[in-house]
């Protein structure tokens, strides 16, 4: 055996991953439909094969019918995805590596005429600078209501034989409650750092009590 250090097991939680090599999550914008198919499966599987420890998926798969995606990606709210992910973490698994996906809610990072042509929704009216979408400012159902999204998508995927989920945060729904510059909320959401940052711990509570 190796004495490089890259190429030592390492252990995650309940995970063994054979070596420390792995890619990011990234959008190839392979989907079809919103489902990741055969070339979708096939991308990944070749790495796979070429002996990384984890492969992880999808940059970013949506959680939420109001979450539509602008970059072909993995429409994670829908039931008909966990027979697609399952044949792609079975084919990974053959192979010795992990696979784990992205999840997010794009938030205002969307536009209106994707997907369903439902209004984009964030924690203020600010439009996002790329894709400029006019954003109906969330209440609390929605909030409510996308909290249960984020644990419903992580339930599928582990339906799907996924290693684990991996939250997307950065220009997305999470990070836009936790800038003071998109979050114009009143409490128990806005305001405060601690209310600000109340949306991503709620999502990863109901996350953990729904898949552990």
């Amino acid at each position: 055996m190796s004495n490089d250090p890259l190429l030592q097991p390492y252990q995650l939680k309940h995970l063994t991953l054979r070596n420390r090599i792995m890619t990011t999550s990234h959008e190839p914008a392979y989907p079809e439909d919103g489902m990741p198919k055969d070339r979708y499966r096939a991308y990944h599987q070749e790495r796979a094969k070429a002996g990384i420890a984890l492969t992880m998926t999808a940059g970013s798969a949506a959680v939420s019918k109001d979450s539509p995606p602008v970059f072909n990606n993995i429409l994670a709210y829908k039931d008909e995805v966990v027979p697609w992910i399952r044949n792609l973490t079975d084919a990974c698994h053959e192979h010795g590596a992990a696979v784990m996906i992205q999840l997010t809610h794009l938030g205002r990072r969307t536009r209106w005429d994707k997907g369903d042509w439902l209004p984009a929704v964030a924690p203020s009216h600010e439009r996002e600078p790329a894709h400029r979408a006019f954003v109906k400012k969330l209440e609390d159902w929605d909030i409510e209501r996308i909290i249960t999204d984020y644990a419903d998508a992580a339930e599928r995927m582990q339906a799907g034989g996924m290693d684990g989920v991996e939250l997307e945060v950065f220009g997305h729904l999470m990070d836009q409650f936790i800038s003071p510059l998109t979050n114009t909320l009143e409490a128990p959401y806005g305001g405060s750092l601690e209310n600000r940052m109340r949306f991503s711990m709620d999502v990863l509570r109901a996350i953990r009590k729904r898949v552990g």
